[in-house]
């Protein structure tokens, strides 16, 4: 089996392994089953939503312009697997979007070898670390925690059809500034875990390429397809929301942190939050540790669709040795045995 760069002449194969992968899933004939007249979200609706998410890891990332992130595993012509990636803001963290093998491949060799071969390319790069979101007890969870992923958070992901906004409704939001940064930074270790902080917030730099992949690497509201939200009154934000706007098949998507001192402002936070998300498919990702915004938003009419895990891996960082000092140290060690010798040969002065 061979692991290389994909190429153009791979993409129908790699089309055609991604599709033959897309199995029924029973979790989504259930909320389907779920999804009557008395549900806010349409069965409709709820399928498109599914589909957006995949029956894989992540969005699959259209590949009609192969990237410098896509493998494949070939065996006697054949692809049997792929892996794609892409990178975090500041080049420092890729996320694995999609790892696909063909069906009979169970034993784990096919995600491993692609695993080896994208973690030997990132460290090519300068990149150290690897991050996935994994549906909850999907089947490649076992290559994943192989290859030493360890899970760290769990996120649901929950779903709507909104309707129009309306303009003139007051909102305690307003638009996130770059100097807030510094604010949301603090605001976010006040909201999560220290297990998750660790992994996610080592430093200013470190969190703003990790968490939600990245958003916080542009906050400005006139660039970019994201839009950034604080809720200020004078003493810093106690909340901040990232919106990321609709493009093509992809509806928007949601993610709030808030001040757990604050528990009474999510219900208000919440409701005026939607009047600054379009109209349209919407995906709001909840924390398990953010329970108060949990209600709030179910309270709304989202219904979950998904829960995913995210996954991440560090690799070591390697020191590398000047040139001119690793021939010191060569010089050194061959001259260890001849010194030894001389020290040998000389004669012990008399007692």
């Amino acid at each position: 089996m061979q692991v290389r760069l994909a190429s153009y002449r791979d993409l129908s194969q790699v089309d055609d392994l991604y599709r033959a992968t897309e199995l029924s899933d029973p979790e989504l004939g259930r909320r389907l089953q779920g999804a009557g007249p008395q549900s806010p979200v349409p069965g409709a609706a709820l399928a498109r939503a599914w589909y957006i998410l995949t029956k894989g890891l992540s969005s699959f990332v259209p590949l009609a312009d192969v990237s410098d992130q896509l493998y494949v595993a070939e065996d006697g012509g054949r692809v049997v697997g792929f892996i794609q990636a892409e990178p975090a803001p500041g080049g420092r963290a890729w996320q694995v979007l999609n790892l696909c093998v063909a069906p009979g491949e169970t034993d784990g060799a096919v995600a491993g070898r692609l695993l080896e071969q994208l973690f030997a390319e990132g460290l090519g790069r300068g990149v150290h670390r690897f991050l996935v979101r994994i549906p909850l007890g999907h089947p490649l969870d076992p290559a994943f925690r192989a290859q030493g992923f360890r899970p760290y958070v769990t996120e649901q992901i929950r779903f709507r059809e909104l309707p129009a906004p309306p303009t003139d409704d007051p909102s305690p939001w307003m638009p996130a500034r770059p100097q807030d940064l510094v604010g949301i930074h603090s605001l976010y270790l006040r909201t999560a875990p220290h297990a998750v902080a660790a992994v996610e917030a080592p430093s200013l730099k470190q969190w703003r390429a990790t968490f939600q992949l990245g958003w916080l690497a542009r906050i400005d509201g006139r660039a970019g397809d994201s839009r950034h939200w604080v809720i200020d009154r004078g003493a810093g934000p106690l909340a901040w929301a990232g919106i990321r706007l609709p493009a093509r098949a992809r509806p928007s998507l949601v993610a709030v942190l808030l001040d757990p001192q604050e528990p009474n402002l999510a219900v208000e936070a919440v409701h005026s939050l939607l009047n600054q998300i379009p109209k349209g498919p919407t995906l709001w990702v909840l924390r398990h540790y953010e329970s108060e915004l949990t209600r709030a938003v179910a309270a709304r009419g989202f219904e979950v669709i998904a829960t995913q895990l995210l996954m991440v891996r560090d690799l070591p960082l390697k020191v590398r040795t000047p040139a001119r000092s690793r021939q010191h140290a060569v010089l050194a060690k061959a001259a260890l045995p001849l010194a030894g010798a001389r020290s040998a040969a000389r004669p012990l002065p008399p007692a």
